[in-house]
């Protein structure tokens, strides 16, 4: 994309490259991270034959952000065809992702500069906006967490419908009055919270001062949001669950919260849990700050001016859809995010930038080495706390380390301590999740494979059938394990019933087959048993092959 006049040069230039060179510093590193079993491995690593059969690129437009039928309430199209086009890069698809994450990053960051220009902010004030931008902590959770991908692509898909509307009203031509269309339809199957991009569109226009420069063509615009935005809710109602239980005045008022702390993170890295619950001191820190700024436009004369009206606009149109919404996940996991902060918070940085723009801060002699300290400061937190999102170990730890109430951090916590063979380090998180939620299936997974495995099958079965009276259908792999556990009791009846529906679940569980076969030749029904191992043998079981060569000659 070509840069107008007023923003090229050597200078410009330079700060492109320090733009890209502070991304390159603070994310390179996230590219060898893996996922944190936080949605990333469903959207992820457990759906790779999805993700790599690139004929499923027309299927994400009809399906939820898990690539399910009416499962889930996320709508996330283009995402979901990013994560496809990860894929086809080669094996490593966690690596991949991390890459086109930091890329969007480094691109967003790019964009940013130049609309801080075409916001009419001085280069030098532009250009500190988008270096606060690359670097602030509060925007990393987007980058290093792969499924906060649909905000990266939102707020690019935004910057540039701003943009290239801006650019439409200062051109006579229709070429960027097209590409406002194109980057508006982006921004708008990116993720829900596009919906509000019209009504800031039009803010912008009467708080700027711009709509003299409004032209007929420009009439195509109302005809063409409400057509886009139509198409895009008929596809996201046949593809998505019903979730209107979840939303409305009560989650709102749950949600009440949400604004002052998002104020608050974007000044102090206050309750920054990777699975934050709403905290009192974040609370008052953010009402603190927000009536400072209210009382600061009031005081000074200067700062009154249509402009902040839009910056305000931007943080409040964003923040609201989300702050309507509150799942049922919110009991067991987190009562807000953090990452939809990476297009909210633009609203306060305008804001911010108002301010030093109109006391001519920029233009002090104190301003780039105080402008040095702040990156500095932004940075070192960026760079802690992007650590937690190296593996799931570290991501549910600091969850609890902010003492989250989550028992999906207890459980993957415990989840991770299983797999490096620490049971008694296991069970005591594990333990803690379900003093948290009682009937919390993941803990209740973990913690009857460490009763089978230390042979209390009774308190195994007891999980296991927990598990199956919230969920019958919740994992064939607990159906095999209670099989197992069954057969150990002498219940050789409720052992095959378990087995046989592990195997209606999931066809594919050759090792279910292999036990089936064992129980069945145990009881003496060697003709059924060698049909068992015959189809586990064919679905590549090589203990089936054995078995075969032992009993089935």
């Amino acid at each position: 994309m070509r840069l107008p006049d007023n923003i090229s040069g050597r200078g410009s230039w330079l700060i492109v490259l320090t733009l890209v060179a502070l991304c390159a510093a603070l994310y390179l590193k996230t590219l060898f991270y893996g996922i944190t079993n936080v949605d990333d491995e469903v959207m992820i690593t457990g759906n790779l034959p999805f993700l790599r059969n690139i004929a499923n690129v027309t299927k994400v437009f009809t399906t939820d952000a898990f690539y399910l039928h009416r499962e889930i309430d996320l709508y996330r199209p283009l995402q979901s065809l990013t994560y496809i086009i990860d894929a086809q890069w080669g094996d490593d698809t966690v690596f991949f992702a991390h890459l086109t994450n930091v890329v969007l990053h480094i691109v967003t960051c790019l964009t940013v500069y130049r609309l801080l220009l075409r916001l009419e902010f001085r280069r030098d004030l532009a250009a500190a906006g988008a270096l606060v931008y690359a670097a602030h902590y509060l925007f990393m959770t987007a980058v290093a967490w792969i499924p906060a991908r649909g905000d990266l692509l939102l707020a690019l898909g935004s910057f540039l419908a701003l943009l290239t509307l801006i650019d439409s009203l200062d051109r006579p031509d229709w070429k960027p009055l097209l590409l406002h269309l194109l980057c508006f339809t982006l921004a708008l199957f990116a993720k829900e919270s596009g919906v509000v991009l019209p009504l800031l569109f039009a803010i912008y226009v009467w708080s700027h001062g711009r709509m003299g420069l409004l032209g007929r063509r420009h009439l195509l615009l109302p005809v063409y949001y409400l057509a886009a935005g139509g198409a895009y809710w008929l596809l996201k109602g046949m593809a998505v669950a019903d979730s209107a239980y979840e939303r409305g005045v009560t989650p709102f008022l749950k949600n009440l919260h949400h604004l002052p702390e998002m104020v608050a993170k974007f000044y102090l890295p206050l309750n920054m849990s990777t699975l934050p619950a709403y905290s009192l001191a974040a609370t008052l820190t953010g009402t603190v700050v927000i009536a400072a700024l209210a009382a600061s436009y009031g005081l000074f004369p200067r700062l009154r001016q249509r402009r902040p009206l839009f910056y305000g606009a931007w943080f409040l149109l964003f923040m609201l859809p989300g702050m309507t919404y509150y799942p049922n996940f919110y009991s067991f996991s987190n009562e807000h995010v953090d990452h939809r902060s990476y297009l909210i918070c633009f609203g306060l940085l305008l804001l911010n930038l108002h301010i030093v723009q109109c006391f001519d801060l920029d233009r002090g002699r104190y301003f780039k080495p105080l402008l040095t300290v702040l990156l500095c400061y932004l940075a070192v937190f960026n760079v802690v706390l992007s650590r937690s999102y190296r593996n799931p170990e570290t991501f549910a730890l600091q969850a609890i380390r902010m003492h989250s109430n989550s028992a999906l951090a207890y459980a993957n916590y415990g989840a991770a301590k299983f797999q490096q063979g620490d049971e008694l380090e296991a069970l005591r998180y594990l333990n803690q999740s379900l003093r948290i939620v009682h009937k919390f299936m993941p803990a209740l997974h973990y913690r009857a494979r460490i009763f089978v495995n230390r042979g209390m099958y009774r308190q195994a079965l007891a999980d296991l059938d927990a598990i199956f009276s919230v969920d019958p259908a919740y994992d064939a792999t607990d159906y095999l394990l209670r099989g197992g556990v069954k057969a150990e009791l002498r219940d050789y009846e409720g052992a095959e019933r378990d087995l046989l529906a592990g195997l209606q679940l999931d066809p594919q569980l050759t090792e279910a087959r292999v036990t089936l076969g064992r129980l069945r030749q145990g009881q003496g029904r060697t003709s059924e048993a060698c049909a068992d191992w015959r189809a586990a043998a064919a679905g590549g079981s090589s203990a089936a092959g054995d078995y075969l060569g032992r009993y089935c000659r």
